[in-house]
């Protein structure tokens, strides 16, 4: 037992003992180690080799770390198929050495360095690993508020109001603070519950803000509201300013409302001729109506007929009362009359509301019937005729 100890000794100082290899003029010193993953040597004090990572696939290699007096650290890959020499490092003194990687396991790396000749591993040594102190970064937070101004109505009239609605969104990762609010005024208008500071908005979060504007004496025209400007701060106090879009306002001329009757006169028995005749004594019928053609409706209507002395009304009401008439609403009534004399008559029908009126005529001729214009002619010829009879008669009395 005592013996293979002893050879187990000897084998492992042959396979760390360096070995001296002869190349035309020059000979190298070659070295065979095997280190874990933050191992390293040191090779003449100055030069260090450490391993920093180890990959078995899908090629095998390993990263090295190497660093030597006056030059900068050096991160330098070598692959198990490089091959010997393939990876050259120069050292300050502008000697070179070569790294061979023989095999790589889960967390070492079996590796060759070939180097002068008279060069040794002067040390070994554990690498600590830097703790990557993660400095928790202070996350930088903007506020960013995004403005709509949207109006009730695109038009209006004198006296109207118009809801005006501001919607505020803030897309940005700070809160908004310190917010005040620069609407612009048209002459003539006046902002009702209007207020130009506005309560801080979180990241994410939507507000809308409300007020009336009532239009008071603006002229009629079409007005460009220019936009609506938002001045905040963020938490730091850094100041930002946003704008909405700009809005178009027409005002319109104020509608007057009032109700406007027309009157007419219509009669079957009259149409058709500016020089309508009716017989006297005869009976003819008449219709009133009356058209509200205004866009209020009125208050209460009275009617007024007013007749020649020969004609009368013997059927219907002549001066009806209406208690209102509404915009395109229309009232009529029809009276039955009865001219006694002949001439040229007039009738004229005055309609009154409020402190209005409206009046229509009706122009018409009269004349006496056929019998009852001859009938004095007739009177006069009886006489005469009655003599003629009786002197005939007599004639015809003497002849026998």
């Amino acid at each position: 037992m005592n013996n293979g100890r002893i050879l187990a000794v000897v084998a492992l100082f042959v396979l760390m003992t360096p070995t001296v290899v002869a190349s035309g003029n020059d000979s190298y010193y070659i070295f065979d180690n095997e280190l874990q993953i933050n191992e390293g040597i040191a090779i003449e004090t100055s030069i260090h080799i450490e391993v920093v990572e180890v990959k078995r696939f899908p090629l095998g290699c390993a990263k090295f770390c190497i660093t030597s007096y006056q030059k900068p650290e050096r991160m330098m890959t070598v692959f198990t198929e490089d091959g010997p020499q393939a990876n050259r490092y120069e050292t300050y003194s502008g000697a070179s050495i070569y790294l061979d990687v023989i095999g790589v396991y889960s967390d070492s790396v079996e590796f060759r360095i070939a180097g002068p000749s008279n060069w040794r591993v002067t040390d070994y040594y554990d690498v600590e690993p830097e703790e990557e102190e993660e400095e928790a970064a202070e996350a930088v937070t903007v506020p960013k508020l995004e403005v709509t101004r949207t109006l009730g109505t695109a038009s209006a009239e004198q006296g109207q109001t118009i809801e005006v609605t501001l919607t505020i969104k803030n897309t940005g990762n700070g809160t908004a603070k310190s917010i005040t609010l620069d609407e612009p005024k048209i002459r003539g208008t006046f902002q009702d519950e209007y207020s130009s500071t506005i309560d801080d908005i979180s990241a994410g979060e939507t507000r809308r803000v409300k007020y009336d504007l009532k239009i008071m004496d603006a002229e009629p025209g079409t007005y460009e509201l220019v936009p609506a400007i938002l001045n905040y701060k963020s938490d730091t106090d850094a100041s930002y300013s946003s704008e909405s879009q700009s809005s178009v306002l027409t005002i319109e001329q104020e509608e007057v409302l009032l109700p406007l009757l027309e009157v007419s006169i219509e009669s079957a028995r009259l149409s058709g001729s500016a020089d309508a005749t009716i017989t006297c004594g005869d009976r003819f019928p008449v219709t009133i109506i009356i058209t509200n053609v205004g866009n209020a409706t009125t208050e209460r209507v009275n009617v007024k007929t007013d007749l020649p002395g020969d004609v009368r009304v013997v059927d219907g009401e002549s001066e009806p009362v209406y208690d209102a008439i509404k915009p395109g609403e229309d009232e009529e009534y029809e009276i039955t009359m009865i001219a006694t004399d002949e001439g040229k008559h007039t009738i004229e029908v005055r309609v009154m509301w409020a402190d209005s009126e409206a009046t229509a005529d009706l122009d018409f001729w009269a004349e006496k019937s056929g019998l009852e214009k001859y009938y004095p002619y007739v009177l006069a010829a009886v006489p005469i005729l009655l003599l003629l009879l009786w002197s005939i008669k007599k004639h015809r009395d003497y002849s026998y």
